[in-house]
């Protein structure tokens, strides 16, 4: 599945610069392979998806993706899409959704600190899925550019983004065919995980009991409003009687 991924990837990429070099076509004389490719490339997300990450929310996400990809070559394929006003639209809200989808990530990132290369790679991809997407509103205002060159640099940014959700699924070797050492290794390194674990939950566990102590010292709000008033207050007129 990972190389898969991988290869879908490229081919939404090569589909997105055979679209620019062929950008004085239309939208129509294309129409089938990109459909056909966008199906493709939507089927594999879809299969893919929960050995992307470890994240289940991210996971979801690029679930997500995949059916909005695949749902989009339906209606490219079915002919949907027949005037080229709509299409750059159409595809600039799908650029524009994967752009959101990536920043929504990156925050989540940025909230455990962990800043590495695949940080910085979802920042530039989202940005310029986000940038191609808010472009294709304004075409007619800016440069003007034709229908498949908007739709070959949406190609190509998605391609490598498909490629990077293929980079990062992991390659599990088969039970039958690893040896020894690597089954130790793996043993070892479920053990540590399972460890980080429990240190996790008794740290929630301390937590929980430091909220059910403070809880328990609380007072309820009858109980504050029913209280006399202090002392010092009281104490005041028996002051004031002997000076």
């Amino acid at each position: 599945m990972r190389i898969l991924t991988i290869i879908v990837g490229a081919l939404l990429t090569i589909l997105g610069v055979f679209s620019v070099a062929n950008a004085g076509l239309s939208f129509l004389s294309l129409a089938f392979p990109i459909g056909v490719v966008l199906i493709i490339v939507g089927m594999v997300e879809c299969f893919a998806y929960k050995r992307t990450v470890e994240d289940e929310e991210n996971r979801h996400w690029v679930l997500i993706e995949g059916l909005t990809t695949f749902i989009l070559g339906v209606v490219v394929l079915t002919g949907q899409l027949a005037a080229d006003i709509a299409v750059p639209v159409v595809f600039g809200m799908w650029s524009m959704i994967s752009g959101i989808r990536g920043f929504v990530i990156v925050t989540q990132v940025v909230e455990k600190k962990e800043k590495d290369i695949d940080f910085y790679w979802t920042v530039v991809v989202s940005a310029l899925n986000l940038i191609v997407g808010v472009y294709t509103f304004f075409n007619l205002m800016l440069f003007h550019l034709s229908v498949l060159m908007i739709l070959g640099v949406c190609f190509v940014v998605q391609g490598a983004n498909v490629i990077k959700i293929g980079v990062d699924i992991s390659y599990t070797k088969p039970e039958l065919i690893k040896t020894k050492e690597e089954k130790i290794a793996d043993a070892e390194a479920a053990a540590e995980e399972a460890h980080e674990e429990v240190k996790k939950a008794i740290k929630k566990a301390r937590q929980a009991r430091k909220g059910i102590k403070k809880a328990e010292e609380s007072k309820e709000f009858h109980e504050m409003i029913s209280e006399p008033i202090g002392e010092t207050n009281s104490e005041e007129p028996e002051e004031s009687k002997e000076e």
